[in-house]
Protein backbone atom coordinates (compact mmCIF):
# COMPACT_ATOMS: atom_id res chain seq x y z
CA UNK A 1 0.00 0.00 0.00
CA UNK A 2 2.78 2.55 0.78
CA UNK A 3 4.34 2.11 -2.75
CA UNK A 4 0.65 3.17 -4.10
CA UNK A 5 0.39 -0.19 -5.97
CA UNK A 6 -3.40 -0.15 -5.68
CA UNK A 7 -6.07 2.19 -5.56
CA UNK A 8 -10.19 1.54 -4.85
CA UNK A 9 -12.46 2.33 -7.67
CA UNK A 10 -16.36 0.85 -8.08
CA UNK A 11 -16.34 -2.53 -9.62
CA UNK A 12 -15.97 -2.14 -13.27
CA UNK A 13 -19.17 -2.83 -15.70
CA UNK A 14 -17.96 -6.21 -18.00
CA UNK A 15 -14.72 -6.51 -16.34
CA UNK A 16 -13.78 -10.06 -14.77
CA UNK A 17 -12.36 -9.39 -11.05
CA UNK A 18 -9.30 -11.72 -10.29
CA UNK A 19 -9.29 -13.25 -6.97
CA UNK A 20 -6.61 -12.84 -4.61
CA UNK A 21 -5.68 -14.55 -1.23
CA UNK A 22 -2.88 -13.92 1.53
CA UNK A 23 0.64 -15.73 0.94
CA UNK A 24 2.70 -16.04 3.61
CA UNK A 25 6.40 -17.01 4.15
CA UNK A 26 8.96 -17.64 6.44
CA UNK A 27 12.51 -16.72 5.56
CA UNK A 28 15.48 -18.59 7.37
CA UNK A 29 18.94 -18.01 8.26
CA UNK A 30 21.71 -20.00 7.10
CA UNK A 31 21.54 -22.26 9.99
CA UNK A 32 18.04 -22.94 9.62
CA UNK A 33 16.83 -20.39 11.99
CA UNK A 34 13.59 -17.95 11.69
CA UNK A 35 14.66 -14.82 10.19
CA UNK A 36 11.26 -12.60 9.66
CA UNK A 37 8.05 -12.93 8.52
CA UNK A 38 6.60 -12.02 4.90
CA UNK A 39 2.82 -11.69 4.07
CA UNK A 40 1.87 -11.11 0.54
CA UNK A 41 -1.83 -10.42 -1.06
CA UNK A 42 -1.28 -12.25 -4.56
CA UNK A 43 -3.73 -12.18 -7.07
CA UNK A 44 -4.55 -15.44 -9.18
CA UNK A 45 -3.21 -14.34 -12.45
CA UNK A 46 -3.82 -17.92 -13.96
CA UNK A 47 -7.06 -16.46 -14.66
CA UNK A 48 -5.66 -13.60 -16.30
CA UNK A 49 -6.63 -13.89 -20.24
CA UNK A 50 -4.51 -12.78 -23.08
CA UNK A 51 -5.27 -9.91 -24.77
CA UNK A 52 -7.25 -8.54 -22.04
CA UNK A 53 -5.08 -8.47 -18.94
CA UNK A 54 -1.86 -9.15 -20.16
CA UNK A 55 -0.01 -9.05 -23.79
CA UNK A 56 3.32 -10.28 -23.12
CA UNK A 57 5.44 -11.89 -19.71
CA UNK A 58 8.85 -12.75 -18.83
CA UNK A 59 10.69 -15.42 -16.81
CA UNK A 60 13.75 -15.34 -14.83
CA UNK A 61 16.24 -18.50 -13.67
CA UNK A 62 18.68 -18.82 -11.14
CA UNK A 63 22.15 -18.43 -11.42
CA UNK A 64 25.39 -19.15 -9.53
CA UNK A 65 29.01 -17.62 -10.13
CA UNK A 66 31.66 -20.40 -8.86
CA UNK A 67 34.15 -17.41 -8.52
CA UNK A 68 36.22 -16.58 -5.03
CA UNK A 69 34.49 -13.04 -4.61
CA UNK A 70 32.48 -11.52 -1.61
CA UNK A 71 28.63 -12.55 -2.30
CA UNK A 72 25.96 -10.16 -0.43
CA UNK A 73 22.25 -10.61 -0.24
CA UNK A 74 19.66 -8.06 -0.85
CA UNK A 75 16.04 -8.81 -0.02
CA UNK A 76 13.48 -6.93 -2.58
CA UNK A 77 10.99 -6.08 -0.53
CA UNK A 78 8.26 -4.62 -2.85
CA UNK A 79 9.25 -8.41 -5.03
CA UNK A 80 6.80 -7.27 -8.30
CA UNK A 81 5.34 -4.10 -7.20
CA UNK A 82 8.03 -1.85 -8.37
CA UNK A 83 7.18 -1.78 -12.22
CA UNK A 84 3.77 -0.40 -13.72
CA UNK A 85 1.55 -2.80 -15.76
CA UNK A 86 0.28 -1.43 -18.92
CA UNK A 87 -2.96 -3.20 -18.35
CA UNK A 88 -6.04 -2.63 -15.69
CA UNK A 89 -5.97 -5.71 -13.20
CA UNK A 90 -9.00 -5.92 -11.24
CA UNK A 91 -9.46 -8.41 -8.25
CA UNK A 92 -11.24 -7.89 -4.80
CA UNK A 93 -9.79 -6.75 -1.42
CA UNK A 94 -7.76 -9.03 0.27
CA UNK A 95 -9.20 -10.23 3.43
CA UNK A 96 -8.99 -7.92 6.56
CA UNK A 97 -9.27 -4.99 4.45
CA UNK A 98 -12.84 -4.01 3.69
CA UNK A 99 -13.93 -0.23 2.47
CA UNK A 100 -17.72 0.24 2.07
CA UNK A 101 -18.56 0.85 -1.23
CA UNK A 102 -15.14 0.06 -2.73
CA UNK A 103 -15.37 -3.28 -3.72
CA UNK A 104 -12.75 -3.93 -5.33
CA UNK A 105 -9.22 -3.03 -6.19
CA UNK A 106 -7.19 -1.51 -9.63
CA UNK A 107 -4.06 -3.21 -9.91
CA UNK A 108 -1.42 -1.10 -11.57
CA UNK A 109 1.30 -3.09 -10.27
CA UNK A 110 0.90 -6.47 -8.28
CA UNK A 111 2.28 -10.02 -7.46
CA UNK A 112 1.62 -13.44 -9.31
CA UNK A 113 0.26 -11.70 -12.40
CA UNK A 114 1.44 -12.87 -15.73
CA UNK A 115 3.34 -10.27 -16.85
CA UNK A 116 4.63 -9.20 -13.51
CA UNK A 117 7.58 -10.73 -13.96
CA UNK A 118 8.54 -8.73 -17.10
CA UNK A 119 7.05 -5.63 -15.60
CA UNK A 120 9.69 -5.72 -12.72
CA UNK A 121 12.97 -6.97 -15.25
CA UNK A 122 12.32 -3.77 -17.34
CA UNK A 123 11.85 -1.63 -14.17
CA UNK A 124 15.16 -2.81 -12.49
CA UNK A 125 17.06 -3.06 -15.63
CA UNK A 126 16.70 0.40 -16.68
CA UNK A 127 17.54 1.15 -13.25
CA UNK A 128 20.92 -0.76 -13.46
CA UNK A 129 21.31 0.64 -16.68
CA UNK A 130 21.87 4.30 -14.83
CA UNK A 131 24.32 2.74 -12.83
CA UNK A 132 26.29 1.60 -15.64
CA UNK A 133 25.63 -1.81 -15.33
CA UNK A 134 24.79 -4.34 -18.20
CA UNK A 135 23.01 -7.54 -18.63
CA UNK A 136 25.06 -10.09 -20.75
CA UNK A 137 24.15 -10.98 -23.40
CA UNK A 138 23.58 -14.57 -23.59
CA UNK A 139 21.57 -14.09 -19.72
CA UNK A 140 18.95 -11.82 -18.76
CA UNK A 141 18.80 -12.60 -15.04
CA UNK A 142 23.07 -11.82 -14.41
CA UNK A 143 24.74 -8.24 -15.01
CA UNK A 144 27.85 -6.90 -15.17
CA UNK A 145 30.04 -4.01 -14.78
CA UNK A 146 34.15 -3.51 -15.57
CA UNK A 147 35.53 -0.17 -14.82
CA UNK A 148 39.18 0.13 -14.18
CA UNK A 149 39.25 -3.59 -14.49
CA UNK A 150 37.44 -4.41 -11.38
CA UNK A 151 34.42 -6.27 -12.69
CA UNK A 152 31.15 -6.32 -10.64
CA UNK A 153 27.66 -8.58 -10.95
CA UNK A 154 24.51 -8.42 -10.06
CA UNK A 155 22.68 -12.10 -10.15
CA UNK A 156 18.54 -11.22 -10.11
CA UNK A 157 16.24 -13.74 -8.61
CA UNK A 158 13.04 -14.18 -7.22
CA UNK A 159 12.69 -12.03 -3.98
CA UNK A 160 15.76 -10.18 -4.53
CA UNK A 161 19.43 -9.78 -5.84
CA UNK A 162 23.25 -10.97 -4.74
CA UNK A 163 25.79 -8.69 -5.43
CA UNK A 164 28.82 -10.32 -6.42
CA UNK A 165 32.12 -7.97 -6.11
CA UNK A 166 36.09 -8.64 -5.75
CA UNK A 167 35.88 -5.99 -2.85
CA UNK A 168 33.81 -5.09 0.39
CA UNK A 169 33.59 -1.47 -0.45
CA UNK A 170 32.39 -2.22 -3.61
CA UNK A 171 29.53 -3.99 -2.11
CA UNK A 172 28.60 -0.62 -0.02
CA UNK A 173 28.65 1.83 -2.62
CA UNK A 174 26.03 -0.54 -5.06
CA UNK A 175 24.16 -0.95 -2.03
CA UNK A 176 23.97 2.92 -1.18
CA UNK A 177 22.78 3.12 -4.88
CA UNK A 178 20.21 0.59 -4.91
CA UNK A 179 18.70 2.01 -1.61
CA UNK A 180 18.14 4.95 -3.32
CA UNK A 181 15.34 3.24 -5.51
CA UNK A 182 14.56 0.34 -4.31
CA UNK A 183 12.93 -0.55 -0.79
CA UNK A 184 15.06 -3.25 0.37
CA UNK A 185 16.61 -5.31 3.18
CA UNK A 186 20.22 -5.89 3.79
CA UNK A 187 20.80 -9.74 4.23
CA UNK A 188 24.61 -9.26 4.72
CA UNK A 189 26.54 -11.87 2.87
CA UNK A 190 24.55 -14.76 1.33
CA UNK A 191 24.15 -17.72 3.85
CA UNK A 192 20.67 -19.26 2.56
CA UNK A 193 19.55 -18.94 -0.67
CA UNK A 194 16.24 -20.46 -2.15
CA UNK A 195 16.28 -23.36 0.73
CA UNK A 196 19.90 -24.32 0.68
CA UNK A 197 22.21 -23.36 3.13
CA UNK A 198 25.30 -21.64 1.63
CA UNK A 199 28.63 -21.87 3.89
CA UNK A 200 32.56 -21.10 3.01
CA UNK A 201 33.31 -23.68 5.09
CA UNK A 202 30.34 -26.50 4.11
CA UNK A 203 29.99 -27.47 7.80
CA UNK A 204 26.61 -27.24 8.30
CA UNK A 205 23.68 -29.05 6.67
CA UNK A 206 21.66 -28.16 3.52
CA UNK A 207 18.38 -26.70 5.16
CA UNK A 208 16.04 -27.77 2.77
CA UNK A 209 17.59 -31.41 2.73
CA UNK A 210 16.89 -31.80 6.45
CA UNK A 211 12.72 -30.32 6.01
CA UNK A 212 12.90 -33.39 3.46
CA UNK A 213 14.08 -35.80 5.83
CA UNK A 214 12.09 -34.45 8.73
CA UNK A 215 8.81 -34.52 6.57
CA UNK A 216 9.24 -38.13 5.41
CA UNK A 217 10.60 -39.35 8.82
CA UNK A 218 7.95 -42.03 9.28
CA UNK A 219 9.75 -44.14 6.23
CA UNK A 220 13.30 -43.53 7.29
CA UNK A 221 13.65 -46.66 9.21
CA UNK A 222 17.19 -47.23 8.58
CA UNK A 223 19.81 -45.00 5.78
CA UNK A 224 21.23 -46.70 2.97
CA UNK A 225 24.39 -46.64 1.50
CA UNK A 226 23.61 -46.05 -2.48
CA UNK A 227 20.55 -44.29 -3.82
CA UNK A 228 19.06 -46.44 -6.04
CA UNK A 229 19.74 -51.29 -5.73
CA UNK A 230 21.41 -51.63 -9.63
CA UNK A 231 19.46 -55.37 -9.15
CA UNK A 232 15.90 -53.43 -8.98
CA UNK A 233 14.00 -53.01 -12.40
CA UNK A 234 11.05 -50.76 -12.00
CA UNK A 235 9.16 -52.07 -14.97
CA UNK A 236 5.69 -50.23 -16.51
CA UNK A 237 4.05 -53.58 -15.78
CA UNK A 238 4.73 -53.18 -12.14
CA UNK A 239 1.90 -50.30 -12.08
CA UNK A 240 -1.23 -50.76 -10.95
CA UNK A 241 -4.58 -51.57 -13.20
CA UNK A 242 -7.14 -52.11 -11.00
CA UNK A 243 -9.08 -49.12 -9.27
CA UNK A 244 -8.34 -50.47 -5.62
CA UNK A 245 -4.69 -50.70 -6.22
CA UNK A 246 -4.60 -47.22 -7.30
CA UNK A 247 -6.67 -45.98 -4.76
CA UNK A 248 -4.28 -47.88 -1.97
CA UNK A 249 -1.27 -46.05 -3.73
CA UNK A 250 -3.12 -42.61 -3.31
CA UNK A 251 -1.38 -43.26 0.59
CA UNK A 252 1.65 -42.76 -0.04
CA UNK A 253 2.90 -38.52 -1.12
CA UNK A 254 4.88 -40.15 -4.25
CA UNK A 255 4.41 -36.49 -6.22
CA UNK A 256 5.48 -34.72 -3.52
CA UNK A 257 8.41 -36.93 -2.39
CA UNK A 258 9.97 -36.80 -5.85
CA UNK A 259 9.62 -33.34 -6.28
CA UNK A 260 11.22 -32.26 -2.82
CA UNK A 261 13.96 -34.56 -4.31
CA UNK A 262 14.26 -32.94 -7.47
CA UNK A 263 14.79 -29.98 -6.44
CA UNK A 264 17.76 -31.00 -4.37
CA UNK A 265 19.19 -33.02 -7.43
CA UNK A 266 18.59 -29.24 -9.36
CA UNK A 267 20.54 -27.41 -7.08
CA UNK A 268 23.30 -29.19 -4.87
CA UNK A 269 22.84 -32.99 -5.13
CA UNK A 270 23.36 -34.03 -8.86
CA UNK A 271 24.40 -37.81 -7.11
CA UNK A 272 20.59 -38.34 -7.24
CA UNK A 273 20.10 -37.70 -10.98
CA UNK A 274 19.76 -40.98 -12.60
CA UNK A 275 17.92 -42.55 -9.01
CA UNK A 276 15.85 -39.14 -9.74
CA UNK A 277 14.95 -40.74 -13.73
CA UNK A 278 14.00 -43.95 -12.67
CA UNK A 279 11.38 -42.77 -10.44
CA UNK A 280 10.06 -39.57 -12.22
CA UNK A 281 8.70 -41.87 -14.68
CA UNK A 282 5.58 -43.27 -12.88
CA UNK A 283 4.26 -40.06 -11.18
CA UNK A 284 0.26 -40.50 -12.94
CA UNK A 285 0.52 -44.13 -11.62
CA UNK A 286 3.12 -45.15 -9.03
CA UNK A 287 3.63 -49.03 -7.77
CA UNK A 288 4.51 -50.30 -4.48
CA UNK A 289 7.94 -51.05 -6.06
CA UNK A 290 7.74 -47.66 -7.34
CA UNK A 291 7.54 -46.24 -3.93
CA UNK A 292 9.89 -48.37 -2.43
CA UNK A 293 12.52 -47.11 -4.68
CA UNK A 294 11.68 -43.36 -3.90
CA UNK A 295 12.44 -44.66 0.17
CA UNK A 296 15.49 -45.80 -0.64
CA UNK A 297 16.31 -42.29 -1.84
CA UNK A 298 15.10 -40.59 1.32
CA UNK A 299 17.41 -43.62 3.30
CA UNK A 300 20.45 -42.53 0.86
CA UNK A 301 19.80 -38.57 1.60
CA UNK A 302 19.71 -39.39 5.42
CA UNK A 303 23.02 -41.20 5.46
CA UNK A 304 24.24 -38.23 2.95
CA UNK A 305 22.83 -34.91 4.21
CA UNK A 306 25.92 -33.35 4.10
CA UNK A 307 26.79 -34.06 1.14
CA UNK A 308 27.28 -30.56 -0.95
CA UNK A 309 28.75 -29.31 -3.64
CA UNK A 310 32.07 -26.91 -3.56
CA UNK A 311 32.23 -23.92 -5.94
CA UNK A 312 35.53 -21.95 -6.16
CA UNK A 313 37.15 -21.37 -3.46
CA UNK A 314 40.66 -21.45 -4.64
CA UNK A 315 42.98 -18.52 -5.78
CA UNK A 316 44.04 -19.91 -9.10
CA UNK A 317 40.51 -19.40 -10.67
CA UNK A 318 40.06 -16.77 -12.61
CA UNK A 319 37.18 -15.89 -14.96
CA UNK A 320 39.81 -16.10 -17.57
CA UNK A 321 40.81 -20.32 -17.02
CA UNK A 322 37.00 -21.21 -15.26
CA UNK A 323 36.48 -23.02 -18.51
CA UNK A 324 39.38 -25.08 -18.80
CA UNK A 325 38.62 -26.40 -14.79
CA UNK A 326 35.39 -27.69 -15.32
CA UNK A 327 35.32 -31.13 -15.40
CA UNK A 328 32.27 -33.51 -15.95
CA UNK A 329 31.81 -37.73 -15.83
CA UNK A 330 29.41 -39.79 -17.46
CA UNK A 331 28.08 -42.78 -16.68
CA UNK A 332 26.53 -45.59 -19.56
CA UNK A 333 24.67 -48.51 -19.33
CA UNK A 334 23.10 -50.53 -22.07
CA UNK A 335 20.57 -48.23 -23.22
CA UNK A 336 18.07 -49.16 -19.94
CA UNK A 337 17.27 -52.28 -21.66
CA UNK A 338 19.23 -55.00 -19.41
CA UNK A 339 18.72 -57.93 -22.26
CA UNK A 340 20.24 -55.62 -25.01
CA UNK A 341 24.24 -55.58 -25.36
CA UNK A 342 23.72 -51.85 -26.54
CA UNK A 343 26.24 -49.35 -25.00
CA UNK A 344 24.80 -45.53 -25.50
CA UNK A 345 27.19 -43.01 -24.17
CA UNK A 346 26.90 -39.22 -23.65
CA UNK A 347 29.81 -36.89 -24.54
Amino acid sequence: MGNKNWVLVPRPTGREILRCRWGFLVKYTGTGKIDHFKARSVIKGFLQEYGIDYNEIFSLMEVVLSLDLEIHQIDVKTDFLNGLLEEEIYMPQPEGFPSPGQEDLTHKESIWVEQAPRVRYQTLSAFLVKLSIFKLIKSNYVFIRTIDGVTCYIAVYVDGLLIIVPTRALITELKSALKKRLSITDLGEMKCLLGWSIQPDRNNRTIFVQKVIDRHSNYILYPSATPADRNVKLPVSSQPASEAGKVAMKSYPYRETVGSIMYLMVGTRPDMAFYMRKVSKFLANPGTEYWNAVVRGLKFLARKKDYDICLGGSQEVTPDNLADRLTAYNDSDYANYPTRVVRLEDT
